[in-house]
């Protein structure tokens, strides 16, 4: 048996602050698991104690994952520079040759002549709505399914699919389309994700504290798929240090890396090399 209580040191306390239930189990101390506060009894509620739960493990999922992840993605995007600098990569769409600088042009690839790919530029839908209908469940869900086993597991994946349930809104507020081979945002695309992200509708979000931006990085399916997280992993962080620094963005960002896929247009692949910014109402 186990009993639950609450802590009320909202100053110094984390768990108190969020109003989190502390679960003890008999013959310990009832204090807080974190600053150590005596805990007030509470009767245990399974809805709203799943609710919560439901809503924390989509954040802790997604920085725990991406966070987590990011050593091995940085040795490997080293490896993978210290080998192009030997031998090209044949076949990869995306190539990874000198280190890259903004605005610098795409290298060329043999395997891709007449495929004319277009500028990147910041594109933000005509009206930005959050909801929780079942198109917007699905797309959510499909990029769930999607998310790299190394990242986060069929355990958190479970979790995730009950968070998005649960969550009051969600929406895609814009997405940054990047050049072959390339992960930094240029100079043009940040002036652009400044103007987008100082919309009147997106300073509603940003003036919410309780809304969380989630940037997933996305790369065409083609060459070595580690390679691939890495570059998904590089845009999904560029994007979000542009958030951060360059137009003030204070709330919570989540960089995720989706790997190479075909989710967005499985007949132009240079469609899928992007970065996606979700915001989230949990």
């Amino acid at each position: 048996m186990s009993r639950q209580g609450k802590c009320h040191n909202y100053a110094g306390c984390l768990l108190a602050y969020r109003g989190e239930r502390t679960e003890v189990p008999d013959g310990q101390p009832f204090v807080c698991a974190e600053c150590g506060k005596p805990l007030t009894q509470v009767k245990a509620s399974p809805a709203k104690l799943i609710a919560i739960v439901g809503t924390i493990l989509l954040v802790a999922a997604l920085v725990i994952g991406a966070f987590a992840m990011w050593p091995k993605i940085a040795e490997m995007i080293q490896k993978k520079k210290t080998v192009a600098a030997a031998t090209a990569t044949p076949g990869s769409s995306e190539p990874s040759t000198t280190p890259e600088t903004p605005d610098a042009p795409p290298a060329p690839n043999p395997d891709k002549k007449g495929d004319a790919v277009p500028p990147p530029q910041v594109v933000m839908p005509a009206k930005v709505t959050l909801n929780v209908d079942e198109k917007v469940k699905r797309e959510v869900l499909k990029r769930i399914d999607l998310i790299p086993a190394p990242i986060v597991s069929k355990v958190n994946k479970d979790k995730l699919y009950n968070a998005v349930e649960r969550a009051r809104k969600m929406g895609i507020l814009l997405t940054v389309p990047f050049d072959s081979g390339r992960t930094n945002v240029s100079a043009k695309d940040t002036a652009a994700l400044k103007e987008a992200l100082e919309k009147p509708e997106t300073m509603d979000f940003r003036n919410d504290p309780t809304a969380v931006f989630v940037v997933l990085g996305f790369a065409d399916p083609k060459g070595d798929p580690k390679a691939n997280l890495a570059y998904s992993q590089s845009r999904a962080d560029s994007v979000v240090t542009a958030m951060k620094r360059e137009c003030g963005v204070q709330n919570i960002v989540h960089a995720v890396a989706m790997g190479g896929s075909s989710l967005l247009d499985e007949k132009n692949l240079e469609k899928n090399r992007i970065a996606e910014v979700w915001v989230v109402l949990p």
